[in-house]
């Protein structure tokens, strides 16, 4: 059977810290017959020149005129796409060279499919350690409800079909949600193909877009969240789970900038245990480490 043509973006920042390691794993990989659309969204730093070392036709490198949002970025690149299929990895993060060929099954998957995505690893960057990120089967099919409920997709193992990336477009509004919110909403009509194998690693460190930001993570979510078809069942059966992971983001944020006995009280109002109990953890260790803790929470 005829290979599938792969299309990978990877969207950089002022990513040369760890850039080389991710393009090398994209090289490395088995499975041959892929792109790399590179990004560069007018990077300050080395990121360019790091790229340009790599001296492979399959590696090609663009340039936002101007810095735009992250998800108006992923937008543009998908336009220079090429390929049957669209994955993704983020400037920081690297795959096992089994990749890209691990996923043949989806390549060749009934037109219900419409993305692909696994398990991994979060990388430590500060303890230089490694630590599953699911520790329960991912599920596979219609998956609306599942991901609802718990959002299990990481970018970094998403292969999507390039027509559904077409139709489904990022809002290019959102730095954080964009891909949360278009993998909800392709998968409220296509079926998502679930991996288990861990041949994806994510890096958590200190200057991870997401944790440091925590304001916008929180008002892109509740932007979200107003804006959804309550009507629908699934969303109806999980309107109470959304309205608590607005919550949960909005006392993360606030731990971050307003600590007070009104926050407290907050905390205590919110209703799941576990979590909860993170939370008053949190309030009450000294400032300097509820800013490092954070960070890696």
């Amino acid at each position: 059977m005829k290979k599938k043509l792969i299309s990978i973006i990877i969207n950089c920042f002022n990513g040369e810290k760890y850039l080389l390691k991710t393009l090398y794993s994209v090289l490395n990989q088995k499975y041959k017959k892929f792109e790399v659309i590179f990004v560069d969204n007018c990077s300050t730093d080395k990121s360019a020149k790091i790229f340009k070392r790599i001296k492979d036709k399959r590696f090609k490198y663009f340039k936002t005129k101007k810095k735009i949002n992250l998800y108006g970025a992923r937008n543009y690149a998908v336009k220079k796409c090429e390929g049957e299929f669209v994955a993704f990895l983020d400037a920081d993060d690297w795959w096992n060279e089994n990749f890209l060929n691990s996923r043949k099954k989806f390549y060749n998957s009934s037109k219900e499919y419409g993305f692909a995505f696994s398990n991994c690893y979060h990388y430590f960057e500060n303890k230089k350690k490694l630590q599953v990120f699911s520790k329960i089967k991912l599920p596979s099919g219609f998956i609306l409800d599942d991901l609802l409920q718990y959002y299990s997709v990481k970018l970094s193992t998403i292969i999507i079909k390039k027509k559904l990336i077409d139709l489904y477009k990022f809002n290019s509004k959102y730095n954080i949600i964009g891909d949360y919110d278009s993998i909800i909403r392709i998968a409220q009509k296509f079926k998502g193909m679930s991996f288990q194998d861990h041949l994806v690693y994510i890096r958590i460190h200190a200057q991870n877009y997401t944790h440091n930001n925590r304001e916008m993570f929180y008002k892109e979510f509740k932007h979200w969240s107003l804006n959804q078809n309550y009507k629908n069942f699934y969303f109806k059966k999980n309107k109470f789970k959304i309205a608590n992971q607005l919550q949960y983001l909005k006392l993360i944020y606030l731990l971050l900038n307003y600590k007070n006995f009104k926050l407290l009280l907050e905390i205590l109002r919110f209703p799941f245990g576990f979590l909860k109990l993170k939370l008053l953890i949190i309030y009450f260790l000294p400032k300097f480490i509820i800013n490092f803790k954070i960070k890696y929470f």
